[in-house]
């Protein structure tokens, strides 16, 4: 088994070029190593629309979304499908189970499905359109404002730098958002139409049958090829007004320009308008390729956008509303020096207990182990982010023991007289593979990880990987490395004979306690499980975390209309609102705002999903000069805007880590009638609003709002000469406006009030109708909006606490839920984190089979004993005892990172566990079992001591400023292993003498 170590030593300078070759090729990967915040998440959903314009929401789902929904079930990978139907708009949410690695092939059996449904749909309905990226993340959004220039210059100018920013490599796409895009309006008089006797159906087939563009085929003439062109579209206003229509059935013309109001102007009214600062702007959502370095393009991007300023005139302005590479470098910058802090620690510790020389060449495996497993994480396509970086500040506390045990080993062995040759030829042979068992039981332990699927599994798989790259490197390196140069640079100049010194006095203290602990060895291991029992009674006092909020110096600001609010008056409150943000006087920690009208705005951050377009609402982001302003501001907000704004709710939320955001109760209760679910909908916002220091207390289907029912007098209407389809038509063409290249729709004198609704005229066979000699008007309510999952109309009502966990909130709440009366076929389902988190769990617990199985058969392989192995496995329980006093103290919940701690404690003191039965083996191959249990112990308690404070005191960084995400782990790592290290070093030994107490005078082959 010492192939390795013996290759090292015979070949010498191939050695020494390695060690240099390794060394030079992670360094050199570094400066273009693909940099990100967090790890790539697939987006396993995709956006299916459809639009019926002026369609009630509830003829949208009969008509349009239940054949939809239909048709989307007949495929398996499908998990949920969410459905939000709106007047005239039908938005299918479509999530894929999380198994489903390669999704572009079930997005194209999607567009199969959509393209088979259309034969289902009613005439009128625009898609169904399949949108597969709705998982892109814009690494930057950059906001172009124009002081004194018009929307349409302000679309010229994005439209421009777009394609500089295609030119750049690494970008995938540049969409524009918030462009207002002109028209020609042409604004009707009825009476005045009716008085000449033009009719409006006449008068739009006139426009279509000239404004067109059209070809006209191509003529051969004497060999030479004629490309013909017939005239007729529009080129100017002037055109449009001097355009003849006919005057009924006579041959009379008319000017158009009598009959209408010509003008040009923006879209009315306006499409998602968007405000940087205060300034109307058009956004640019750039996307980056797959595999690149966020950091180096966005480096080009502000390159790219500061030379592009500067040739634009005075007036213009190019800002960020967003830039991921600020965030990503700092993120990454963050973790990196706690690596380098770790690493000190580490290195300090190591030279203190095995003293300089020794010290030092043991502490060289950390750069091996980290340049291999940059090479190895390259090679996998990991990028350096916070998960990946943390997993090897993990890695270092472990990979030391395996330099320490050989190190140790080699130098003791020439202070004994051994010469260095034959010292790491033997340090090499006795523990190759004990240490491979070791490392591949630690490795094991994150099994689970790099088996869990979803969104979950794909964010913590670096964290396996990484582990297990350099815990295999870290092996490598011990074997092949360390013992060459331990024989380098210490045997050539002799042992400081320290190592044949009297036991010190630590391991004479140790030795004292054990002797009784070993007579009373059944004593010892009964308090052990007590210890444990009643660290897990405590486990129950812990909050439960699934990912925490992120730091970023960002807040969000949600903020909804009463359902019915034309967007024009939402955005007059919205600006309001931003006004008030960007005064500076009254928040002085915001350093800039984007408002988006209307719309949720691009996706900027991975795990931020961006809310569904809705004209009664607002979408605010919020750039904070640091994170603890955005504390600061985003509290400010929340009281202001609720004492100041009654006419609005707001939600006020800062960025989650995690697929869902925590401390979120989704309550989801299904069922087929909209009154009743609006009932217990209410009844469940009543129960958790009596729940202490509630907030954002809100069901998903809003407010009904007022309809005009038009009930038209069939026998009248026929006998004027008018059918519904053409009072429908007209009222539309009137109120909403006709498309034919330009828009035909009543004046505003018409179109904007109830009185013109009343007095609309329809000129027929050459007479004036009005609306109310055939119809009459009722007024009602209806729904805004109807909500549905998993093809069941449901509503989802959402809370969090201030003061409490998602768990402790659904608990206050739980005995009103079991009271509600959900007779029928009505039930209710918990969702959002309580949800994610039961879900991730059990695929955790899925994977701990595979992974137990591994360690089993490596510790059978090492020990060929079915004894041993089950001491071993023993052991795992002990790091249950620190963990719950350890957060309790700290202040921190047990996260989704501190359960996959609790997986990873369970490998190290395996480890630990396997390396002092070995000894102990050993020792008895010479000595009695209680002196060898004695003797083993003793040699090991430096090394376990070692391993131990290493891993205990390089995770001291990450618990004091590794954030939110990772002081849960670190603090429960340190306090898991601080105490099951010191119980193990009694708990084993003691198992071990009890176990073989009745073979105590055969050796331990038998």
């Amino acid at each position: 088994m010492n192939l390795l170590t013996r290759f090292g030593l015979a070949r010498s300078r191939f050695t020494i070029a390695a060690m240099i070759s390794l060394l030079v090729a992670g360094l050199g990967l570094y400066p273009n190593f693909p940099k990100r915040e967090d790890p790539v998440i697939v987006i396993r959903t995709a956006v299916v629309s459809a639009l019926f314009p002026g369609m009630a929401p509830e003829r949208m789902e009969n008509l349009v979304a239940v054949p939809i929904e239909r048709k989307i079930r007949e495929l398996p990978e499908v998990k949920d499908i969410r459905t939000l139907a709106g007047e005239g708009s039908l938005t299918v949410y479509v999530d894929l189970k999380d198994e489903i690695g390669n999704v572009n092939a079930v997005w194209q059996r999607l567009r199969d499905k959509m393209g088979d449904v259309k034969i289902e749909l009613p005439n009128g309905v625009v898609g169904p359109f399949v949108n597969s990226d709705f998982g892109d993340v814009a690494i930057a959004t950059i906001a172009i404002t124009g002081e004194g220039f018009s929307p349409r210059e302000l679309k010229d100018v994005a439209e421009d730098f777009r394609k500089k920013l295609y030119q750049l490599s690494g970008i995938s796409k540049v969409e524009l958002l918030g462009v207002q895009d002109e028209r020609v309006w042409l604004e009707l008089d009825t009476r005045k139409l009716a008085a000449v006797g033009v009719q409006v159906n006449s008068l739009i087939k006139d426009l279509q049958g000239q404004n067109v563009v059209l070809p006209s085929g191509n003529i051969n003439a004497d060999g030479t090829r004629l490309l013909l062109e017939t005239s007729g579209d529009f080129p100017n206003v002037r055109a449009i007004e001097t355009m003849l229509t006919r005057v009924g059935t006579t041959d009379s013309l008319v000017r158009l320009a009598d009959l209408v109001t010509v003008r040009r102007d923006y879209v009315s009214p306006k499409v998602k308008p968007i405000y940087f600062n205060g300034r109307p702007a058009v956004v640019l959502s750039v996307v980056m390729q797959p595999d690149q370095d966020v950091t180096q393009l966005g480096r080009k991007l502000r390159a790219a956008s500061s030379d592009y300023e500067r040739r634009l005139p005075i007036g213009y302005a190019i800002d960020f509303a967003t830039y991921q590479a600020d965030q990503v470098s700092a993120s990454v910058n963050s973790a990196l020096s706690s690596v380098a802090q770790t690493f000190i620690v580490v290195a300090v510790l190591v030279v203190l207990f095995l003293g300089l020389r020794a010290g030092t060449v043991a502490a060289m495996i950390v750069p091996f182990a980290v340049m291999f497993s940059l090479i190895g994480m390259r090679a996998l396509g990991i990028a350096l982010e916070q998960v990946s970086i943390a997993a090897i500040i993990i890695a270092l506390g472990l990979l030391v023991d395996n330099g320490v045990v050989i190190v140790e080993d080699i130098v003791s062995r020439i202070g004994r007289g051994v010469p260095p040759q034959e010292a790491g030829l033997a340090s090499g042979e006795q523990y190759a593979l004990p240490l491979l068992i070791s490392s591949i039981t630690t490795i094991a332990a994150f099994l689970p990880l790099l088996l869990l699927s979803g969104s979950s599994g794909e964010y913590a798989f670096s964290l396996a990987a990484v582990v297990a790259l350099t815990l295999g490197g870290s092996w490598i390196a011990a074997l092949y490395i360390l013992p060459a140069l331990t024989v380098w640079l210490i045997g050539r100049r002799g042992a400081s004979g320290s190592e044949d010194a009297a036991p010190s006095r630590i391991q004479r203290f140790y030795a004292s306690a054990l002797g009784p602990a070993l007579r009373f060895s059944p004593f010892v291991l009964a308090a052990c499980i007590v210890l444990v029992l009643l660290a897990v009674t405590q486990f129950a006092r812990l909050p439960k975390q699934m990912f925490p909020l992120s730091e970023r110096s960002q807040f969000l600001v949600y903020m909804n209309m009463p359902d019915g609010t034309d967007i024009s008056q939402t955005e007059v409150r919205a600006r309001e609102i931003e006004r008030w943000l960007g005064d500076k006087a009254a928040n002085p920690e915001i350093a800039s705002e984007i408002l988006y009208v209307g719309d949720g705005g691009p996706r900027f951050y991975l795990t931020l999903t961006p809310v569904a377009p809705d004209p009664a609402s607002a979408f605010f982001l919020v750039n904070t000069k640091d994170y603890e302003g955005a504390v600061r501001a985003s509290d400010r907000a929340w009281k202001s805007l609720y004492a100041n704004h009654p006419e609005a709710q707001f939600k006020i939320k800062r960025l989650a880590m995690g697929a869902v955001e925590s401390g979120i109760v989704d309550v989801e209760i299904s069922g087929p009638d909209e009154d009743r679910l609006l009932a217990l909908g209410k009844r469940v916002r009543s129960l958790l609003q009596a729940a202490p220091d509630v907030r954002d207390n809100d069901d998903d289907w809003g407010n009904k709002i007022i309809k005009v029912v038009i009930e038209i007098d069939q026998d009248r209407a026929r006998q004027l000469g008018l059918t519904s389809e053409e009072v429908t038509r007209l009222l539309n063409t009137y109120f909403s406006g006709t498309a034919v290249s330009i828009v035909l729709r009543a004046g505003a004198y018409t179109s904007q009030s109830l009185e013109g609704l009343t007095s609309a005229t329809f000129a027929k066979n050459g007479g004036l109708i009005s609306l109310a000699q055939v119809a009459r008007l009722k007024p009602g309510f209806d729904l805004a909006r109807i909500r549905r999952k998993n093809q069941e109309r449901t509503i989802t009502v959402t809370a969090r606490s201030t003061s409490l966990t998602a768990g402790q909130l659904l608990d206050s709440i739980q005995p009103g839920l079991q009271e509600l009366d959900l007779a029928g076929t009505y039930h209710v389902a918990i969702g959002g984190e309580i949800q994610k988190s039961a879900e991730t769990n059990q695929k955790l617990a899925a994977g701990l089979p595979v992974a137990l199985a591994v360690m089993v058969l490596a510790i059978i392989l090492q020990f060929n004993s079915f004894r041993r192995t089950f001491l071993t496995f023993m052991s795992i329980p002990l790091i249950l005892i620190g963990i719950p006093f350890g957060l309790l103290t700290a202040g921190q919940p047990l996260s989704f990172f501190g359960t996959l701690g609790i997986i990873s404690l369970s490998g190290i003191i395996i480890n630990n566990a396997i390396v002092l039965i070995d000894q102990i083996d050993i020792e008895r191959e010479m000595l009695p079992l209680r002196e060898a249990v004695v003797a083993a112990s003793q040699k090991r308690l430096r090394p376990i001591l070692l391993t131990s404070a290493t891993t205990v005191l390089g995770l001291a960084p990450m618990a004091i400023a590794g954030g939110a995400l990772w002081q849960p782990m670190a603090v429960l790592m340190m306090s898991g292993l601080a105490v099951a290290s010191l119980l193990t070093l009694f708990f084993v030994p003691a198992g071990y003498f009890l176990l073989f107490w009745f073979d105590k005078d055969l050796p331990p082959a038998s």
